[in-house]
């Protein structure tokens, strides 16, 4: 368990530094121009075209960086519902600790997801809790579509997700075979 614990406060770390960064550059720039204020009309910053409402452009049509207070879940989901969202993240915390403490044998795809759901659910209650809000900065345009903006928390609880899927349907998969070899013995 003290692996989790490790690798949860790293990736909380890891995704409120980055935000912080954000929140600072967008807000206390020292450009001519405030940066607010190119995000919205365009211009440059730092040999980096800055796209009117996409952000910094770092891959062309692609990946932008911009500041986005979000007050919602994915997607936006449940708008302006900071407190419900909060006591739902403290829910999901603390459904996912008691099934953390009646696992019985810790595997690397286990620690993995569970150091990957708490960081990402903490890092996003962080924000709301202190700021409010959530800070999303990562914007992608795929084949045109303009995706919702988010940031590392989110990517951890996407991710952290994925492992669990995996390791419960490798799970079936495995007691599925143990069954079939026992009823064909």
């Amino acid at each position: 368990m003290k692996y989790i614990f490790v690798f949860t406060i790293l990736g909380i770390l890891v995704d409120q530094i980055t935000k912080f960064l954000i929140r600072f550059a967008f807000q206390f720039s020292s450009c001519v121009n405030c940066l607010k204020d190119m995000v919205l009309t365009g211009g440059q910053i730092m040999g980096l075209d800055v796209i009117a409402n996409r952000g910094i452009e770092i891959i062309p049509n692609f990946f932008y960086i911009i500041c986005v207070k979000n007050t919602g879940g994915a997607w936006g989901l449940f708008s302006n519902n900071v407190l419900f969202l909060t006591f739902i993240s403290l829910f999901v915390l603390v459904l996912l600790f008691s099934f953390l403490v009646k696992e019985e044998k810790y595997t690397k795809i286990n620690i993995a997801y569970y150091s990957l759901l708490f960081s990402g659910i903490m890092g996003n209650f962080i924000d709301r809790f202190f700021n409010g809000y959530v800070t999303d900065f990562l914007n992608f345009y795929l084949f045109g579509y303009d995706y919702p903006v988010f940031n590392i928390a989110d990517i951890c609880i996407v991710l952290g997700m994925m492992l669990m899927v995996i390791d419960l349907v490798r799970g079936e998969l495995y007691a599925y075979k143990m069954r079939k070899r026992r009823d064909t013995n």
